[in-house]
């Protein structure tokens, strides 16, 4: 179950739950929401703006796949003394296309997203860090396969833990126009809590908002879009556990092993990466809890459904940077 905020009471933790994955894409999509839960239109739109300003809620807006938009991903594992780390992390959040920068418990200490316009863009950045910190141990594990991304924190009294998993991209989309572009760079760092949140962008673009709305949804209907919501902070929910839980597999097992555990409500993300050198884990799943034990009894759990017996749960220890990615911006090269 969801964390229980002193500030907030049953309607805030409705709305925020709701709000996650099930904003509505609408000219008014507050008053959609409102007529859901059973509120007032301002009431929504005033709680959510209460909910942003109180940090409980990063942004409202989409969640891109970045593949779709014509990047690429990968997550990065760093292997360091603990006397450079926070200056090679440093380095690493300077990045435009680092998203998360984590310290984790473990000989591989620090831990990336990477997100570049191309592999040989990707493969220039890490050997850049690599000559510039003197680290050798850059080594880039890209998703081989995904079978779960969906975050979802319920705090309502009925939580039943997250939703399935959102779907993934199911074609290869055509190349954005530059409106399309520019649409993109308008919405990704999240719409405003005003009741008609689409009107200034569609007259930044010269479209009418209905357009606007119709290639949103157009997005989210073929996965270029992953969802169209809030992003929360979950340590200020007290969801303050952050637990990689990875998992070796054998390779004829690896992906029903994956789709069970992705089917488990306290995996928001799961994915299949190659192993590494002293790491022979190669199913990654994210786990989050209210403390590290009960993220550790969650893994124990899933783990002894799955049957998977060799595994670690890699807790991180300090968060150096977590933002959205920005796309089609000219200062980003990697």
């Amino acid at each position: 179950m969801g964390a229980f905020c002193d500030t907030m009471d049953d309607t805030d933790k409705k709305i925020l739950t709701a709000i996650q994955t099930n904003l509505p894409v609408d000219e008014r999509p507050f008053d959609v929401l409102a007529g859901q839960l059973g509120l007032e239109p301002e009431t929504v739109v005033s709680r959510v703006a209460q909910l942003e300003a109180e940090g409980y809620i990063r942004r409202i807006g989409p969640i891109f796949d970045s593949r779709s938009l014509g990047y690429i991903s990968t997550l990065v594992a760093a292997r360091m003394p603990a006397e450079q780390l926070k200056g090679v992390a440093d380095r690493v959040s300077a990045l435009a296309g680092v998203t998360h920068n984590y310290e984790r418990r473990h000989a591989y200490n620090l831990w990336f997203t990477l997100t570049s316009s191309s592999l040989e863009a990707q493969t220039r950045t890490l050997e850049r860090l690599r000559r510039e910190t003197g680290i050798r141990h850059f080594y880039s594990l890209p998703a081989l396969a995904v079978y779960k991304i969906r975050v979802k924190f319920d705090l309502t009294e009925d939580a039943g833990g997250q939703d399935a998993a959102m779907p993934q991209s199911r074609m290869t989309p055509k190349p954005l126009s530059e409106e399309q572009r520019k649409l993109v760079r308008l919405i990704q760092d999240g719409i405003p809590a005003i009741r008609q949140p689409f009107a200034d962008v569609a007259a930044q673009i010269g479209w009418p908002v209905r357009r606007v709305i119709e290639q949103i949804c157009e997005w989210l209907a073929v996965g270029v879009i992953r969802r169209f919501g809030a992003v929360v902070r979950h340590r200020e929910l007290g969801f303050s556990a952050n637990g990689m839980a990875v998992f070796s597999v054998p390779d004829s097992e690896v992906d029903a092993s994956g789709r069970r555990l992705a089917e488990q409500p306290e995996v928001s993300h799961c994915y299949r990466r190659p192993p590494l050198e002293g790491f022979p884990y190669n199913l990654f799943a994210m786990v989050h809890g209210h403390s590290e034990d009960e993220v550790r009894k969650a893994v124990a759990e899933m783990a002894s459904r799955v049957g998977l017996k060799e595994y670690d749960v890699l807790f991180s220890t300090t968060e150096f940077k977590k933002v959205s990615m920005r796309y089609f911006v000219e200062s980003q090269a990697t």
